[in-house]
């Protein structure tokens, strides 16, 4: 089965401009197979489009963790990823 997990950036007014998400998130050590990062903020994903996109690419099982980027530019994660579906 494969995994997918959606990386949710809380507190995400202010990202450096030269902050790559994908990469930030792709850094993380969380077991999956595709992992995408989702933000309220413009030009992101927001959780539901980006679980669309993880569908897209053949996911079956789908969670979604809280995280937040600190000082370094990396991202800080909050508590257990929590599964959608599959």
């Amino acid at each position: 089965m494969k995994k997918g997990l959606i990386v949710y950036l809380t507190e995400s007014d202010g990202f450096p401009e030269t902050f790559d998400a994908e990469e930030a998130v792709s850094r993380l050590t969380l077991p999956c197979d595709c992992s995408v990062p989702a933000a309220a903020t413009e030009g992101y994903y927001n959780v539901q489009e980006a679980w669309h996109l993880l569908l897209t690419r053949g996911m079956q099982h789908i969670a979604v963790v809280k995280g937040k980027l600190d000082d370094a530019g990396d991202i800080e994660l909050f508590g257990e990823p929590l599964r959608l579906c599959g």
